[in-house]
């Protein structure tokens, strides 16, 4: 078997332009001057050369550059006939889906050395260098293997690649077998998830670097990498690759002596690798936007920015006198005394050099934060005077000014101006371990939107988001789904026989701590009326509740009402002494976590708190991990029947045939894009799914109301298409 050698001086033969130098040219990632390009490779290449003569740079096991047809074939012939299973890992130049260029592949199976398939290698000017397929060529030999489900492939974040082979060849992978990334999560969701650390923590015992050589060329995208330099990079990516997947598999296994390893392998193969195909199809649908809509918002929210700004000026013009005493601020307002509310020095110099406020922090003692300035105004609100309320009213419009430029820039006007103009959709990455209980989170390297922290106090900007032609949005919501959880973790009778019987949770709380009929502690009266008393004992029980499963304190609990911590305490004691079940699960999960330094959800997902193990319970760290014990218990078990409700929908075959699709998911909320045409159908698969899935998971009937509405947000038009549900 011939094999391609290490060759630092190769020379590189034109071979003709093609669509991939107008591709390039066009590309951002690739507007890096000529001349940086060459002077940046030039050094990266004369580093590779000494690390490869000293030894300390080389590839890992055998490696082979795949330069022909015949060859690829007889490769990907000899793993589907004799193993199986291979690492597939694609190589492109950038993170972009839909506008960066494959460049090409990388195979690996131990019994065969590493392979590197390039086909869109090219020199600084964009020409193809020689010796070399197509891609064309690639993908016509690759398509039958992607698309064969008996062959397992394993990657380390494969969804990625997916998303490039699918949106770029037309082909998904059928069979995603083992993805390392979730499997190191799932085993351990505290350290480090690259690929690099991970095979030097456990396949080097910590001895090698979590950097390679790929790291010297900085922005350069690796089509300009001279393929026999590259061909090392690829080869290790596999090795490592599947020297991971080793290790894993001895954990994460069906068989395991360890009933913990057991319940993780059941949420690494049921739960989040079948979200890998889920996840994929939101990311590659996208979501439509209203252009118009967000320009006109664009509009309205400059507006107020200015507004505010002219009211904070006003304010400051009381102090001229002070601003021109101020060298600083004269420095930095170039004499203008105009003050940059962006500016956190110019800020700072303003509070607590001219209004010569005190330090409310030891952390941040001129600190010009969220958190510091609800500190400065609780302490105005305290003084109760007019210059007080004064300051208050300048520190809301200050914190509105900000608040109105950090939407402008982080959605207003960012989100059109990432719309990808192929899919006339705006993509985010959902990822499946954003959060280290288990819950989603949602961020895109490339797009920078994060479709889950849209703030739901302003509604507008959700409205950005419309479904498209033809379709509308379905959103389900689980109501309570925590305190669902808490009710079934902790056995508590009352709470169960609330959402047995459809009855008001608080309120049920609220009679038994206050000792009043039910009815006294609900919202409203039968007729309709409100109840003041009873809402104020609704609301402390919720509170309450809410402060138990997040670890709220008294303190925090009392303010929230303008009592004192000793009236906030003692609700909490009388809350236990009616609820003593929910006391014990609180014990009996952090007695669980100090024992063995971790909890667990209901399908036995770990929530690692090592520092619940630290002797000392004054320590910092122990008090941080106390707090997070039981919420991590709540918060990852609800996730996890999201996820499991996520794959249900999308498995059930009529979910394809109605052709509807799922798009966002923010925490116990899913909405999905459904033809007008089957929107009953459809709004019933969605809430009919979510419950089936929470009740076989916690016992408890589950609720979620289907919304039906144009945008996101937008005015409900349930009465349109759920009439037979009246």
């Amino acid at each position: 078997m011939s094999r391609d050698t290490i060759n630092l001086n190769m020379s590189r033969e034109s071979v003709g332009m093609d669509d991939i130098s107008s591709r390039l040219t066009h590309k951002k990632v690739c507007n890096i001057s000529l001349k940086r390009n060459q002077n940046t490779l030039a050094k990266g290449l004369a580093v590779i050369s000494e690390l490869v003569a000293s030894g300390r740079l080389h590839a890992e096991g055998e490696y082979e550059i795949i330069r022909t047809p015949e060859r690829l074939k007889e490769f990907m012939d000899t793993y589907v006939n004799g193993y199986g299973e291979y690492v597939l890992d694609v190589e492109s130049t950038g993170l972009d889906v839909y506008n960066d260029i494959l460049v090409g592949i990388c195979l690996y199976n131990p019994d065969l050395p590493s392979a590197y398939v390039p086909f869109n290698h090219t020199d600084l000017q964009n020409v193809r260098v020689a010796d070399q397929m197509t891609e064309e060529q690639v993908k016509e030999i690759m398509l039958p293997y992607l698309a064969n489900g008996d062959l397992k492939c394993i990657n380390h974040n494969i969804k990625f690649d997916d998303k490039m082979l699918t949106f770029n060849w037309g082909q998904r992978i059928a069979n995603v077998w083992w993805d390392t990334q979730i499997g190191a999560q799932v085993l351990n969701e505290n350290e480090k998830h690259g690929l690099k650390p991970l095979y030097n923590k456990y396949i080097l015992n910590g001895e090698g670097s979590d950097e390679d050589f790929g790291d010297l060329f900085e922005d350069i995208p690796c089509n300009y990498i001279p393929i026999d330099i590259f061909a090392i990079y690829g080869a290790n990516d596999g090795f490592k690759t599947w020297a991971v997947y080793q290790f894993q598999k001895q954990f994460l296994r069906e068989d395991h002596t360890r009933a913990d390893f057991r319940k993780l392998y059941y949420v690494f193969r049921e739960v989040e690798m079948p979200l890998i195909d889920v996840c994929m199809d939101m990311e590659l649908r996208g979501v439509a936007i209203r252009e118009d809509y967000a320009k006109e918002l664009s509009v309205e929210f400059n507006k107020e920015m200015e507004e505010k700004e002219a009211l904070c000026d006003a304010y400051v013009a009381k102090f001229d006198k002070y601003i021109e005493e101020n060298a600083t601020l004269m420095r930095l307002t170039k004499g203008t005394k105009k003050i940059n509310y962006n500016s956190p020095q110019q800020v700072a110099c303003l509070f607590y050099d001219v209004f010569q406020l005190k330090s409310v922090s030891r952390k941040e003692p001129r600190g010009t934060g969220d958190k510091i300035i609800q500190l400065h105004r609780n302490k105005a609100k305290k003084a109760g005077t007019k210059k007080g309320q004064e300051f208050i009213e300048f520190l809301d419009n200050y914190q509105r000014y900000k608040e109105c430029g950090k939407l402008l820039g982080t959605y207003i006007d960012k989100i059109p101006a990432v719309k990808c103009e192929k899919t006339n959709a705006v993509h985010t990455t959902f990822n499946q371990y954003g959060a280290k209980t288990g819950r989603f989170s949602s961020s895109d390297k490339v797009t920078k939107i994060n479709l889950q922290n849209i703030p739901s106090h302003e509604k507008r900007i959700r409205k950005i988001f419309r479904a498209r032609d033809g379709y509308k949005l379905v959103g389900g919501d689980f109501s309570q789904i925590e305190p669902r959880v808490l009710s079934f973790i902790s056995g508590d009778e009352a709470m169960q026989d609330a959402y047995i019987h459809g009855k008001d949770l608080y309120a049920i709380m609220g009679s038994k701590v206050y000792g009043v009929p039910y009815e006294d502690c609900r919202e409203f009266y039968p007729d309709g009326t409100v109840n003041a008393e009873g809402k104020h004992r609704r609301t402390t029980m919720k509170s309450v509740l809410l402060g138990i499963m997040y670890e709220r304190g008294a303190k925090a609990i009392g303010e929230q009402f303008d009592k004192s911590a000793d009236w906030a305490q003692q609700l909490i004691d009388d809350f236990y002494k009616s609820f003593p079940k929910i006391q014990q699960i609180r014990l009996k999960v952090e007695k669980m976590a100090e024992e063995y330094g971790y909890v667990t959800t209901i399908c036995g997902r770990k929530r690692r708190l090592p520092d619940m193990q630290i002797p000392d319970h004054d320590d910092y760290r122990y008090q941080e991990a106390h707090r997070q014990s039981l919420n991590a218990v709540i918060q990852g078990s609800s996730a996890d029947i999201m996820k499991l409700a996520m794959i249900a929908i999308y498995r059930d075959p009529r979910y394809k045939e109605l052709d509807c699709h799922m798009l966002i998911t923010v925490h116990d909320e899913l909405i999905m894009e459904v033809p007008e045409e089957h929107i009953k159908e459809g709004a019933d698969l969605l809430t009919e799914t979510m419950k089936k899935v929470g009740h076989s998971l916690i016992n408890l009937p589950m609720s979620v109301d289907a919304e039906i509405s144009d945008v996101w947000y937008g005015e409900s038009l349930n009465t349109d298409y759920l009439e037979e549900d009246e």
